[in-house]
């Protein structure tokens, strides 16, 4: 008799633990302060000139999760009447016109990570998925992955201006040193490798760096196929290990190095490339290929033309080599 007593205790006592770890989970699904963790968010991506939109926002399975997420660079400027608006959630929004073209991420997932200590994170977007964490004890850690993304979703043609085909993959580790208590991307360490399989760009308009002038250019249909690149990073310099891309229209071979500064838009680029178009391609290009033309051959093998990217990733210069040597 006992015995039952102290199971049936047990049980009682196990029944009242249950019960107040789902009361305490449902009261933190109706009290937690959604709207102000949304509104942050908002407010952090007007800073950078960002409009973005939160369809809901929720606990699920991965952490935190948000779906229905639209993000677009406001084309000119956000004005504090657009911010506004944006933080009230208010479904009269403007268009496009104003917003900007948004890439569409159908969820993404935020939880606390232990190894290292931060924040992980999972987000399904074109097709595929971009995962990874952020450690901030200590130095700061970012590890990101990119997996089966499919360049013709999300609507990445009206918030990119490029209209693109094909799969891409790629992963990023890096670790950046603290200068007066910030990250500093200039004395980062790390790894970054991205491929692509059977790239194609089909049209669109870009600003293209000639010799220093931002040009906006009309894309042809320009296939660049199966692309490797990796980059080793030591000390905030990037060295590139492989940069090829290789398709029926063009081979493109790449080497040199990126000073990164604080921010990436200041960082410097100094790096050769060769490229053999096949003709047919250069006449699709037509003003472009004629830039292409006036390239100089590359004195080991003149099949190639070589070239020079310089400047600042924010104001490149992309032109004729400055003198014709070895790939580095």
């Amino acid at each position: 008799m006992a015995a039952e007593t102290k199971i049936a205790r047990w049980k009682l006592a196990l029944g009242y633990g249950a019960f107040s770890l789902v009361a305490f989970l449902v009261c933190l699904f109706l009290t937690f302060p959604y709207d102000m963790l949304r509104k942050r968010a908002v407010d952090a991506a007007a800073d950078a000139g960002y409009a973005l939109r939160i369809g809901s926002l929720r606990p699920g399975l991965r952490g935190l999760t948000a779906t229905n997420v639209r993000i677009s660079k406001v084309p000119n400027g956000m004005t504090p009447e657009l911010h506004g608006m944006l933080a009230s959630n208010t479904s009269m929004l403007p268009g496009p016109e104003e917003l900007g073209e948004p890439i569409i991420v159908d969820s993404v997932a935020v939880r606390p990570a232990l190894l290292p200590p931060g924040v992980a994170f999972h987000a399904n977007l074109l097709g595929g998925s971009l995962s990874g964490n952020v450690g901030a004890l200590g130095d700061v850690k970012v590890a990101v992955k990119l997996s089966d993304l499919d360049t013709s979703g999300g609507n990445l043609k009206g918030f990119s201006g490029v209209d693109l085909t094909g799969k891409l993959n790629g992963s990023l580790d890096l670790t950046l040193p603290k200068t007066r208590g910030q990250p500093d991307l200039s004395q980062a360490n790390g790894q970054l490798s991205l491929d692509t399989k059977g790239l194609l760009i089909q049209g669109g308009n870009v600003m293209v760096p000639m010799y220093g002038t931002p040009t906006p250019m009309d894309l042809p249909k320009i296939a660049l196929g199966d692309i490797d690149a990796r980059i080793k990073i030591e000390k905030g310099l990037g060295t590139v290990e492989a940069l090829q891309a290789r398709s029926e229209d063009l081979e493109i071979l790449g080497s040199g190095t990126v000073k990164f500064g604080q921010r990436l838009d200041v960082s410097q680029p100094d790096m050769d490339f060769k490229l053999k178009a096949e003709p047919e391609f250069v006449k699709r290009l037509g003003i472009m290929g004629a830039g292409l033309t006036i390239l100089p051959p590359d004195k080991t093998d003149p099949k190639y033309r070589v070239a020079h990217l310089g400047g600042f990733f924010n104001r490149p210069n992309f032109g004729p080599a400055r003198q014709q040597s070895p790939m580095r």
